[in-house]
């Protein structure tokens, strides 16, 4: 027996103040029970004179003939949010009788009396407005939303794609580059290929975020934290005509999401309003707690809810009206001599985020006056692990290392930063002072990081080959400026050496290169490297070559065998299992995920150590997989594209 329908909208006499377009006045919403399939099972007393129609006639309709695609996937997909606790709200264009049609919003919530959950509550409410125009925004709205989904879409399986095809633009320069001899003029152009590789994986991000499959995230947070480090961030950029005005709320509740995503929205929407000031200006950032009581909105429809309001406005040139309703498109610019790559993606990346996070964007502009974007984001009301972050601890040690640079300067500036991270460290200008201090000092040093360049004697590789005669298990980090370094670097590493850092060096880099060294396993000797194997998992055989082929280049004692799917890759294990496995997420078949899932049972069952899995992938991964990763120091996750130092390093940093 369907569950009856309180007379709620009797309670408020201003759901009834919308004229019918027929004349006279109608309520401005009603109540429909419905099952997930979207069969009508009641309805309140007020629904057919919301819908035109005479007693009972709207019992006898199809919910697809009052709400315009609200069909059982739409409600079944509305469930699914529903019991993940999402709120659900529709809009749509609602058909009345004799062909009126009017905006719609569509309240979703489970039935209170349903029982088994399965019959839906949908509560149905006019737009407020009426006539064509009213119906000519909710359809411009849904179009636009259509756009930007398709869009984004299309967007993620290109960038997908456009990452296989950079992977090997990324690694196969280093493999030629050690091919090469010192003086090669081929170098130059190599590190042109690098370079513009590297812009295009700057714009695959772009479209990864265009395609709003990032990972969303679950830090509590507040926003003001990233207004400041956004505008702190920009100065060196703010032109000196322009003038950053902030008005941060004191009292601004927190919001959850993603930090990272949220800073990409207020980074865009700023780097915006200061190209819109040419000719100077101010750049304003405002946030506050607003609680909206009823719909609202210009470009986005607003629903009510406790919100925190973030408006960045510009005294700028304004958008025109004609173009207002595109901005948010993906590649629309006005920007015709823009010099940055990925020009026009800025605004469409700062819609998806907002949506991802359950907010809304919208704006006012006049032309030569100024633009105005709001952002809503929904209040949290979980209290932030840690009030108002600013920046993550960098990683502290009090291991001793040693410095080996013939430039006193950069060895002056290394060792005062390595001590500044609490390391006690000293440093020498020469291998031979080095090797000096081991031989005849005695000295021993927990790590050293070594110049591989060096002019007054001996070079890294010797000096890396000498220390290892005095302390054969020595961790050893090698860095250098020079490209000519790289075939001693490749020596070295072979040899057991670990990371390589390419200078300049920043404090951050230097803090975790030297934390994940100390902290890595001491590699076994080259008889126990020999029984190591290793197992590629990919679909593209390109990709498979590659990854082979670099660490048949790193690691030449190991074995490297290649599977297409997870399904493959399952079978190869039953027959021998491996120490590594670096594998692809989405596969055809059986992808990454999955595939670990069915060795880790196999190992569980067999009584096996499970391997370490090094995953890759260009697109986000699923939830799920940050359960697997857990603290990284087992199985990681690299995003596509992968170059060739960043894959050795890892497999290094686990093996």
């Amino acid at each position: 027996m369907p569950s009856p329908i309180p007379d709620v909208l009797n309670q408020d006499p201003e759901l009834w103040s919308v004229e019918s377009p027929r004349g006279g006045a109608v309520p401005a919403a009603c109540q429909l029970i419905v099952d997930r399939a979207g069969a009508i099972q009641n309805v309140d007393t007020f629904a057919d004179a919301f819908w035109g129609y005479n007693t009972d006639g709207v019992r006898a309709m199809a919910l697809n003939d009052l709400l315009e695609g609200v069909d059982g996937g739409v409600l079944d997909l509305a469930h699914q949010a529903l019991l993940s606790d999402h709120r659900v709200l529709i809009q749509t264009i609602g058909r009345r009788q004799n062909e009126v049609f009017f905006a719609a919003e569509v309240d979703v919530t489970k039935d209170a009396t349903g029982g088994d959950g399965s019959l839906l509550c949908l509560t149905v409410a006019d737009a407020r407005n009426s006539g064509d125009d009213q119906t000519g925004l909710i359809e411009a709205r849904i179009a636009r939303a259509e756009r930007l989904e398709t869009a984004g879409t299309v967007a993620g399986q290109i960038a997908h794609d456009f990452n296989n095809l950079l992977t090997p633009l990324m690694a196969y320069p280093e493999l030629i580059r050690r091919e090469l001899p010192v003086a090669s003029p081929a170098l130059e152009h190599l590190t042109v290929v690098e370079r513009t590789a590297s812009d295009m994986a700057h714009l695959t991000q772009q479209l990864l975020s265009l395609s709003r499959r990032g990972q969303l995230g679950t830090d509590v947070f507040f926003l003001n934290d990233l207004v400041q480090e956004t505008i702190s961030m920009l100065q060196t950029a703010l032109p000196s005509n322009v003038a950053a005005d902030l008005r941060l709320s004191k009292n601004l509740l927190p919001v959850k999401g993603s930090r990272d995503q949220m800073q990409r929205v207020l980074q865009n929407l700023c780097r915006n309003a200061m190209d819109a000031m040419p000719h100077g200006g101010t750049l304003r950032v405002q946030t506050e707690n607003q609680y909206l009581d009823k719909p609202f909105g210009q470009y986005d429809s607003i629903h009510v809810g406790e919100y925190v309001k973030v408006s960045v406005a510009d005294t700028g040139t304004g958008i025109p009206a004609a173009i207002q309703d595109k901005i948010f498109d993906p590649f629309f610019t006005t920007k015709r001599a823009s010099k940055q790559r990925g020009s026009g993606l800025g605004l469409s990346i700062v819609h998806g985020i907002v949506k991802d996070h359950g907010g809304y964007v919208d704006l006012t502009s006049v032309e030569g006056r100024g633009t105005t974007f709001y952002v809503y984001i929904p209040i949290c009301r979980d209290k932030p692990a840690v009030p108002s972050p600013r920046e993550t601890p960098l990683p502290h040690g009090s291991e001793s290392v040693l410095v080996v640079d013939d430039d006193d300067p950069q060895v002056k500036v290394l060792v005062n930063l390595l001590q500044t991270l609490g390391y006690q460290a000293e440093g020498v200008t020469s291998g031979m002072d080095a090797v000096h201090r081991y031989r005849h000092d005695a000295k021993r040093f927990d790590l050293v990081m070594l110049d591989m360049i060096m002019e007054n004697g001996l070079d890294g590789l010797a000096t890396f080959k000498k220390l290892r005669q005095i302390v054969p298990d020595q961790r050893v980090i090698l860095m250098s400026g020079f490209t000519k370094a790289s075939d001693l670097v490749r020596q070295a590493q072979q040899l057991g050496a670990g990371t390589y850092l390419h200078k300049p060096l920043t404090i951050e880099r230097i803090a975790s290169a030297v934390r994940d060294e100390l902290d890595r396993p001491v590699l076994p000797t080259t008889s126990d490297r020999s029984t190591r194997r290793v197992l590629i998992v990919d679909d593209e055989r390109m990709i498979r070559r590659l990854f082979g082929m670099v660490i048949a280049a790193k690691f030449p004692q190991m074995r490297v065998d290649q599977a297409e799917n997870g399904a493959q890759a399952m079978q190869m294990f039953q027959t021998q299992p491996y120490d590594l496995i670096v594998m692809d997420l989405q596969m055809p078949i059986q992808g990454g995920r999955e595939t670990f899932v069915a060795i880790a049972k196999y190992c569980d069952a067999h009584h096996l150590p499970k391997p370490t899995v090094i995953f890759c992938t260009g697109f986000a991964p699923p939830d799920s997989l940050h359960e697997i990763i857990g603290d990284g120091s087992i199985h990681c996750l690299l995003r596509k594209p992968v170059d060739a130092e960043t894959l050795i390093q890892t497999i290094r940093q686990r093996l």
